[in-house]
This record gives C-alpha cells, sequence and structure tokens, in this order.
C-alpha cells in the first residue's frame, strides 16, 4: 500500500496508471520484483517493481516502475534500487533486464546510460498514451527501452565531455553560435552527432508548454532520424561551462560487437 501511494505522490492524483497492491503482491509470487528503500525509522522513500518477461525467445526481466520521493532525490537511492535488481536477478539466472525512460529527462539518461551501462535498444512514439499526470505535460509519452546486463560491474564511470564532441554535428530546435549543426539530408554520414536535450525539461515545459512541445517533437525528429541511420547512443554528456546536454551518437566501428 506504501508503494501505491508513493505513486500518486510522484506521479500525481489524477495519475490513472498506478500499479495496485494486488498487482505488486501477484507479480512479487510469480517470478517479479517489488523492492523499497527505507529510511532508518522505516519510512518508504522509494520502491522498484518489475515483471517476468520472454524477450526475444530469452527469460529476461521487464521493470516497469522506479520512484523516488522528492525528499530523497539526488541521494542516490535510485542508482541503489538498480543495483539491488540487478544484483536480485543475476543471483535468480536472469541475464538482462529492460526498462524505458522518458528521452528528455537529463537526469534519468545520466544514471540509466553513464552510470548503469544501459544500451538503447529502441525510440517508440507514445508508448503509454496520453497521460493526466503532471510530469507528462499533457505530451505524448515517447519512452526510450533500454537493456541493462545484470553480470559484471554495475558502475559505468561518468564520461567526460570529449574535446571533439563540442565540433561534432549538433541536432537541435535552438542552435547556438558556434553550433556546426546536422543536416537530415546530408548525404554523407558524421562518425558522431549530438542531440541535444533541456537540462531541465521539466522546469523548461512548466515555463514555457508551447517551447516544451517544440523541444518534444525535435528529440523525437532527431532521435528517429539517428537510429534508422544506423547510429548508436553511446552515453549522454552535459556541459557544465554552456549548460548544454547532448546524447551522443555514434557509428559503429567495424568489427564492434552489435
Amino acid at each position: 500500500q506504501a508503494c501505491v501511494a508513493l505513486q500518486y505522490e510522484i506521479w500525481g492524483p489524477r495519475h490513472d496508471d498506478a500499479v495496485p497492491a494486488s498487482i505488486l503482491q501477484v507479480v512479487a509470487k510469480v517470478g517479479g520484483l517489488v523492492a523499497g528503500a527505507f529510511t532508518a525509522d522505516g519510512e518508504l522513500v522509494g520502491f522498484v517493481f518489475g515483471l517476468p518477461a520472454l524477450i526475444d525467445g530469452t527469460l529476461a526481466h521487464w521493470s516497469h516502475i522506479l520512484g523516488v520521493r522528492e525528499s530523497a532525490r539526488n541521494a542516490g537511492v535510485g542508482r541503489m534500487l538498480k543495483h539491488f535488481q540487478r544484483a536480485e536477478l543475476a543471483r535468480r539466472g536472469i541475464a538482462r533486464v529492460y526498462w524505458t525512460y522518458d528521452p528528455l529527462v537529463a537526469k534519468n539518461a545520466h544514471l540509466n546510460l553513464n552510470l548503469l551501462g544501459a544500451r538503447v535498444m529502441e525510440y517508440v512514439r507514445d508508448m503509454y498514451g496520453t497521460t493526466a499526470s503532471p510530469l507528462h505535460n499533457g505530451l505524448a509519452t515517447d519512452r526510450l527501452i533500454v537493456s541493462c546486463s545484470t553480470a559484471g560491474d554495475a558502475d559505468r564511470a561518468t564520461r567526460p565531455f570529449a574535446p571533439q564532441a563540442p565540433h561534432a554535428p549538433v541536432l537541435t530546435p535552438e542552435p547556438r553560435a558556434g553550433d556546426v549543426t546536422a543536416a537530415l539530408d546530408a548525404p554523407d554520414r558524421a562518425p558522431m552527432v549530438l542531440v541535444e536535450i533541456p537540462v531541465d525539461f521539466q522546469l523548461l515545459a512548466a515555463q514555457s508548454p508551447e517551447r516544451g512541445a517544440r523541444w518534444h517533437d525535435a528529440v523525437r525528429t532527431h532521435f528517429e532520424w539517428a537510429l534508422h541511420r544506423g547510429y548508436e547512443v553511446t552515453g549522454l554528456q552535459r556541459d557544465p561551462v554552456t549548460s548544454r546536454a547532448f546524447y551522443v551518437f555514434e557509428l559503429p566501428r567495424a568489427g564492434a560487437r552489435a
């Protein structure tokens, strides 16, 4: 019940997609995972919930929810929950875990790609439909499906902002002076392309819904273009000097594992 209450606290009282306690109980009984993060006095501050999955004929795990109370954010709670999830799944003999996240949320991209080492598998338009949650700003719930191995070191060191990255072509709805803008109709493919996202999309969309919608549509177009052209997402880079955030897309190197 505390997990249910936390969903409404995070996604808003009108959230119409909260997983009820009965389903959390049942899924935990049949091979899923429900795990909470608690303070020393027993207060639930975050939880992770996932289901057994069969993906491409292989037993896997689909991580459906990761939620952290606002007062406990930026303290590593979500990261600890993902570590616990990964270790428990490895103990059960499950090799891969899949989940989704909003490509516009830079903090989540940093956690999933840079720290957890997840790999982008697919960009899905409006995966969960339009919801009443204020976190979704009335926009289509476009999501990235990512995958991660449960074996090995759960951490990946944060990648620095590479010296060559500022000179790579940039896909952005708001180019700045000095940007080398990428042309979507260019016949040749640059080895690296940067797709910009806002450093704080929630704040941007709250201040200007029109601007938020423009960024949403641009990121959808740019992701679909890059993935269709054969690029792979290799991380998120944040430039502290200019306060900008970029997904890094690179062409696979010859001989690299698919």
